[in-house]
């Protein structure tokens, strides 16, 4: 998988949580003098490249003149997350088929910030996690466990017998978020960017919740609504700094 733009590159080659194969940049590229020395103390080849050449490789011309060729992003089955994590206070996202890859690297990223331990994602019909993914996400793909599943619903029952409640957000939800009382266990659910929650994901919920809103628009974008819900569920958990 190539990333691309020097900041996102910065991160990952002083972060030592991903390997970097090879870089690809145009010569004489300005504010890159570092992420060649880097390159260098590391002995990761450096290839340069033609702009035309360069951008056919990242697929877009916005790469910054600079990307780099990593391995794809693991993930982890729900069993290796639950051996992993036995805290007794634990959140995870549960996303059920958000479909734009903006969005899907936005809600990592206010994960990791947020305090959520890992996202739930089925393994058709979701973004893939590609190059948009991990440079949306500022890198937080490397720190927040991406669990895949065949099926979402079966995933939320494994959850509840390992003692999570499920909180589905949902705009004509029965609950609003400031009145939920999160419990230390739990699993916020997100669902696709037009449809929602699928039928059966909602009914699987313990709790179907919505947002108190202000003004005339009738829903907000998956990813900032999960910020607000990852920071509400936050505030409860008794982790923030």
């Amino acid at each position: 998988m190539f990333i691309y733009g020097r900041n996102v590159i910065r991160e990952v080659i002083t972060g030592n949580k991903r390997e970097i194969k090879e870089i690809h940049m145009i010569d004489r590229i300005k504010d890159a003098g570092d992420i060649l020395t880097a390159a260098k103390a590391k002995n990761i080849k450096v290839i340069f490249e033609t702009r035309d050449k360069l951008d056919k490789v990242t697929g877009t011309d916005k790469n910054q003149g600079i990307a780099a060729l990593i391995d794809d992003v693991k993930t982890v089955s729900l069993e290796e997350f639950l051996c992993t994590h036995n805290d007794t206070n634990l959140t995870i996202a549960v996303l059920d088929e958000v479909e734009d890859p903006h969005n899907f690297g936005a809600i990592i990223r206010s994960c990791e910030v947020l305090g959520v331990a890992g996202i739930i994602v089925p393994t058709r019909r979701n973004a893939p996690i590609n190059d948009t993914v991990y440079k949306t996400s500022s890198g937080a793909v490397d720190i927040i466990d991406i669990i895949e599943v065949v099926n979402i619903n079966q995933a939320l029952e494994a959850l509840k017998k390992n003692g999570f409640w499920i909180y589905g957000m949902d705009m004509a939800g029965d609950k609003f978020l400031d009145g939920i009382e999160f419990d230390r266990k739990s699993a916020i659910v997100l669902g696709n960017e037009g449809k929602g929650m699928r039928p059966l994901v909602k009914k699987n919920c313990d709790f179907l919740v919505k947002i108190r809103q202000a003004g005339k628009l009738d829903s907000l974008n998956v990813s900032n609504a999960a910020a607000i819900v990852f920071y509400q569920a936050m505030l409860q958990s008794g982790k923030p700094k």
